[in-house]
């Protein structure tokens, strides 16, 4: 037997997923996350799920990544010290930045500006330059890159950025200035900024080819770390990384552009979600990934998550394709607190995997919103099948000494706070990728899924106006799964900025040619014929004035960009800009052609997926016990507790009740309804108010 398998490493757990490729059976599998070295929790998770299905290491044929660790660097400035070569005149780059200061004018008086990622000392200016067209205008220096570089061993330092002014049209200087470089330093990581983004802005371009050379030696070792261990453990199959945009690459194609993979573990939920969301008839999503640390979200329009060609992690600004989410610092790990002794707060701070909530009886002793659930009785005793105990006195007696003595309230309706302090952090963050782009947030189902997606997610609905939750069949695991419903994806793109009323178009066709070709040998490297790829092109235009862009797909026929294609291209972009902000100014302004480029798709077969048999379930069967739980507007109740794994296909049960499954559980709360439907997804669906007062099963 054939198996795939999907490892999506997290702040708490580490999520394995294996997939039969012959009868499409699914196993999951969630170990201890072990953050001094994430890659012993990676290979205790697959040796643990292979012993538990028995199967062989020889069986394994392919391993997909999903990780944090450029994440957990850039977010903890965890990165390797680095020198940075500049063009002569452009050494204070990064120091000047970009003019936009975040949050309101108000707020200008205390902001800071980010630390930077190379200090001032280790900018070094190099003659040489290049035209806007990238025509050599002075030589480069090459004597100065020499020096630069010895001058930068002498220091001690192992990687070196190298952006130079205008290499996004002409990499020539950039390329031999690392020729240069490894001469002098070979034991030197270098990248360069035309590797990283071949666009323009060259703050952006800098900064996030400074990050990616600061990830190098951190995500090298890392990769290796486990491919060592892989070997060791006689597992010969192909790794393969998760990138931001959704796509994936081999790990070795990963180390030299780490950067890729900031997102990457987020990114491979929503290939999920986008799947499950079509599958239940709802195409229009907002996910929620709650997991130990935060919540990850996103906007799914008809079936498609918006792409963006710069994201934000933490401070800083990184020109990368990625799927378009937006993080908020509310997970299960969460801890609660209160300011100045009298108000309430949840996160951002996280127990994380280490120590972790209080009931988890690993030395932590700050109140998390886990803790909460258990006082609520939304989580049973225990984890994981039984594997971890959970310790509800603990948890009491925390929020009791921590939160509701000091604001003279119950224990309960101290939990309580607690998740309503959640519910509202996260419906924030819901708001900023609906309501802030002109999307009503009650015209979307909410697709509920992370370790703790389930237990807030009717919480979170109720917030929002929301009527339709949907959860995946292994919720906890999503982001695993999706790492074996993906496929290789190579993203290439050059800047060239033309008016449309005075357009080049024979330059623009040799330009994206070329650019083609470029995606047509990544993925030839990576093993595909052309039968087994697909290729898409793109464009990201303005209005004539603007300082952002927005990407349009272009039509291409036999890889040949046409006019009539770029112009079909022009008027998509009138309705997307009207579709974002509102407004179009079609006839009356000219349009920017800014960049253009390709995307290519290496195709992996799918496997198939069991189709689960339920005859004879029903959820009196399904019921396992029945515990006190607690409940905005209903107080204190009996809650009775279901097996996902035996509920019957179609029938509804009403709240208030707990589904449970391995890896998850979904609270169903008062006034909602909960059904299986024939894909092993629930939806629950909001009661109308005359029939609230029934609780209960149908």
């Amino acid at each position: 037997m054939a198996w795939r398998i999907g490892v999506d490493t997290g702040g708490t757990f580490t999520d394995v997923v294996a997939v039969n490729e012959a009868t499409g059976q699914r196993y999951v599998r969630k170990t201890s996350s072990t953050p001094d070295d994430p890659s012993r929790a990676f290979t205790n998770g697959i040796q643990e799920l292979l012993n538990d299905i028995g199967a062989q290491v020889s069986d394994v044929h392919f391993i997909s990544h999903g990780t944090t660790v450029a994440t957990n660097a850039i977010l903890e400035s965890n990165y390797a010290r680095l020198g940075l070569l500049v063009t002569q005149g452009y050494r204070e780059m990064l120091e000047v930045g970009r003019q936009t200061v975040p949050g309101d004018f108000g707020d200008i008086t205390w902001w800071l500006k980010p630390p930077r990622v190379v200090p001032l000392e280790l900018v070094r200016e190099v003659p040489g330059r290049l035209t806007f067209r990238g025509v050599e205008h002075t030589p480069l220096d090459e004597a100065a890159v020499r020096a630069s570089a010895r001058d930068f061993r002498a220091m001690g330092l192992t990687a070196i950025a190298v952006s130079f002014i205008h290499s996004y049209r002409n990499p020539a200087h950039e390329r031999r200035a690392r020729e240069l470089i490894l001469a002098e330093h070979p034991a030197c990581f270098v990248s360069i900024s035309s590797d990283v983004i071949r666009e323009y802005r060259e703050y952006e371009r800098t900064l996030s080819t400074c990050l990616n050379t600061g990830l190098m030696p951190l995500v090298t070792r890392y990769l290796d770390n486990l491919q060592g261990r892989l070997e060791r453990a006689g597992i010969a199959a192909k790794l393969y990384v998760m990138k931001s945009s959704g796509g994936i690459i081999r790990a070795a194609e990963m180390a030299p552009q780490p950067i890729a993979a900031v997102l990457s573990g987020p990114a491979a939920g929503i290939v999920t979600a986008t799947y499950y969301g079509r599958a239940a008839g709802h195409p229009n999503l907002i996910t929620i990934d709650i997991g130990g640390t935060s919540t990850d979200i996103c906007l799914i329009d008809q079936g498609v998550p918006n792409m963006l060609t710069e994201g934000r992690i933490d401070v800083y600004s990184i020109k990368t394709p990625m799927i378009d989410m937006h993080t908020v610092g509310a997970g299960g790990g969460s801890i609660a607190w209160l300011a100045a002794g009298r108000s309430l707060r949840v996160g951002p701070r996280s127990a994380g995997a280490a120590p972790g909530p209080v009931c988890y009886g690993r030395g932590g002793t700050a109140p998390t919103l886990t803790d909460a659930h258990l006082v609520l009785g939304r989580v049973s005793p225990y984890l994981l099948g039984g594997a971890i105990t959970l310790d509800a006195a603990a948890a009491r007696h925390a929020i009791e000494q921590q939160i509701a003595l000091p604001l003279g309230m119950s224990v309960e309706d101290a939990a309580l706070g607690i998740l309503d302090l959640a519910t509202s952090n996260i419906a924030q963050g819901i708001n900023v990728v609906s309501v802030k782009r002109g999307r009503d947030p009650r015209h979307y189902a909410l697709m509920a899924f992370g370790g703790a997606g389930g237990l807030n997610a009717c919480p979170v609905a109720d917030a929002l106006g929301i009527k339709t939750l949907i959860v995946p069949p292994a919720p906890g695991v999503t982001s695993a799964e999706g790492l074996l419903s993906t496929d290789v994806r190579s993203d290439r793109v050059v800047t060239d900025v033309q008016r449309e009323d005075q357009l080049d178009l024979p330059r623009l066709v040799r330009e994206f040619a070329a650019v083609y070709r470029q995606v047509q040998g990544d993925l030839e490297r990576e093993g595909f014929d052309p039968q087994h790829t697909a290729l898409t092109a793109f464009a990201d235009l303005r209005y004539v004035g603007q300082a952002y862009e927005v990407r349009v797909p272009v039509t291409v026929l036999d890889a040949s960009l046409s006019e009539a294609a770029m112009r079909n291209a022009i008027k998509s972009f009138h309705r997307a800009h009207d579709d974002r902000f509102g407004y179009e100014y079609e006839g009356r302004q000219p349009v920017e052609i800014v960049n253009i480029g390709a995307t290519g798709f290496g195709l992996f077969p799918r496997p198939m997926t069991a189709v689960e048999h339920r005859e004879g379930c029903t959820w009196p069967g399904a019921l396992t016990s029945v515990r006190r739980g607690f409940f905005r507007g209903l107080g204190a109740c009996d809650v009775p507790v279901y097996a996902r794994a035996r509920a019957p296909i179609a029938v509804s049960l009403e709240g208030p009740a707990v589904i449970e499954q391995y890896d998850a559980t979904l609270v169903v709360e008062p006034g909602w309804r909960a059904t299986l439907d024939d894909v092993g997804q629930i939806i629950v669906i909001q009661l109308a108010p005359e029939a609230l007062p029934h609780v209960g099963t149908n």
